[in-house]
Parts: structure tokens; sequence; C-alpha cells
């Protein structure tokens, strides 16, 4: 089974690289990264040199002349952990430089969406069109639907690289004190959670992929599915709303993946490691609910 999972993984992989859809998300997540970018480099520059002038100090041409100095700053830090109620998270982001910070906060907010759009008709493409009984007369279901969802991984860390190369190219030509190397590593270690946190809205995408042969079907239903757990997980973590029932609520609150989103940034692989697999369980549990569904119908 695990040989031909890996099979079916690699032909996805392979068919979807050279697909029109495929090279068009890729284009459009490429160019949005690097415009996104952009955009927070110049922003960051305008408010640069808005401090110079208070300061009474010469602009800059580029950002990042002063942006590190600000994020060390005591006052910074005072303001962060106040916001995010954990010291030691806000000395961790502190250390990170800005421009991963960007990225990485940019995707955990963007990938969702783009695994939803890239992934929900996986396979329900192939049961509407029977295209998947060639697959089934030489191997399993559960294969052939685990080696779908090998692929779409695979897809997912292509997508969340390329753009963190995107951001890594814009930034080499527009900041000021660029440190190449470092912000690279942090980008790789970013992306790296990002895909963790994205592989749960896969297993949900690819979920409901198996319970309709409709192509639009399965996309509608994927993208209600993204805003219901999306929309869950977030009142969740609302004071007002968990005091109706805080039993029920709170017992519900970790199956919801944004709930788990922030404990991925902390310094300690301790802290991240419980989130990190429950977000990989709730993605397989997503997937695993929907090839129930699978199995008991016919292909």
């Amino acid at each position: 089974m695990l040989r031909d999972a890996a099979l079916v993984a690699w032909f996805d992989l392979w068919e979807s690289v050279r697909s029109r859809k495929f090279l068009a998300l890729l284009v459009i997540h490429l160019a949005g990264a690097m415009v996104a970018t952009a955009t927070f480099v110049e922003v960051l520059k305008e408010l640069e040199n808005t401090l110079a002038e208070q300061l009474a100090v010469a602009s800059t041409d580029k950002a990042g002349t002063m942006t590190q100095s600000l994020m060390e700053s005591q006052q910074f830090q005072e303001v962060l952990a106040n916001l995010l109620h954990d010291p030691e998270l806000a000395a961790e982001l502190i250390s990170v430089p800005p421009i991963a910070l960007f990225y990485g906060w940019l995707a955990l907010f963007g990938l969702p969406a783009l695994v939803v759009f890239t992934s929900s008709d996986a396979i329900s493409s192939e049961l509407s069109t029977g295209s998947a009984r060639f697959a089934l007369f030489r191997t399993s279901r559960s294969a052939w639907a685990f080696g779908k969802l090998g692929g779409q991984a695979l897809l997912m860390a292509i997508m969340v690289f390329a753009g963190a190369v995107g951001v890594w190219l814009v930034a080499a030509f527009t900041m000021a004190s660029f440190e190449g190397a470092e912000t690279a590593w942090w980008l790789l270690r970013l992306g790296a959670r990002t895909w963790v946190y994205g592989f749960a809205f896969l297993g949900l995408s690819l979920g409901v992929s198996q319970v309709t042969r409709s192509v639009n079907g399965s996309r509608a239903l994927g993208l209600f599915a993204l805003i219901a757990v999306s929309v869950a997980g977030t009142a969740s973590q609302v004071d007002d709303v968990v005091a109706y029932a805080p039993l029920l609520i709170d017992g519900l609150s970790p199956i919801w993946p944004n709930v788990h989103k922030i404990d991925l940034w902390r310094p300690g692989l301790a802290d991240r490691a419980p989130a990190a697999a429950m977000l990989l369980a709730l993605g397989l549990s997503y997937f695993m609910a929907g090839h129930a569904v699978l199995l008991r119908r016919d292909a």
C-alpha cells in the first residue's frame, strides 16, 4: 500500500505541476507574495522616514535601516508582549528578521484559502470523469486516496517555499542592511511551520473532495468548510462567546486548526510540538472522515 501510495503521489504531483491550473495559481501566489512584500517594505520606508523627521536625522532611500533597532527597543517589546500576553513569544518574534516575520504572517492567513482552491477538487474531478477507475483497477482506494493526499502535500510545499523565494528576492533588492542568510533560514523555518498549519486545511479539502462526484460541489463544500472551521475557531477564543457554554466550547476548541496557529510561533520545540502534532492529526482526521464515505460508495 505504501509503495502504491508513493507512486500515486508522484504521478499526482507531476500531473498537477504540468497543469495550467497549478501554474496559474503558482504565478498568482508568487506575484501576490512579491507585491505584498514590496508594499510592506514601502510602508516600512515611510514609517522610518517619518520617525527620522521627528528625530531630526537623515532619511533613508531604503527600508530596514531603523526597523530592527526599533523592534529590539524596550518599548516595542513591552507593547508586543502586552498584545500577545506572552513575553517569551514576544522576545522570539523580535529576534526574527522583519521580512521573514511578515511572510510567516502572510502565509498563515493566505495558505488555507489557497489550499482549498487548489485541492478541493483533486479527488472529485477524477471521480466525476471516471478516470479514477483506471488507477483503482491496479490499487486499493485507500492507497489511491492517500497518494492523492501526499501529492497535494508536496504541491503545497512548492507553493509555500516558492513564495518564500519571491519574498527573499524582493527584500534583497529593496531593503537596506539585508541579512540574506539569516532571512533565508527564518523563511525556511517559518515556511515549514506554515506547511504544518496548511496540512490541516489540506486534509479538510481532500476530505470534502471524497464525498461528492461534482467538481463544483466539492469546491463549494471546501469553501464552506473553510469558513465554518475558521469562524468556529475564532469564536471559541472570544470570551463573550465562551461564556454561553464554556464546557462545550472549550471541549470543542482543539478541533479547529486556527486555535493552534499562535503556538506554532513559540520559541521552544517542546511548546510547538503539541500544536504541530495536533494540526497534522486534524488534517488526517478530516481526510479520514471523507475517506470513510469514499470507501462505502461506488467509485
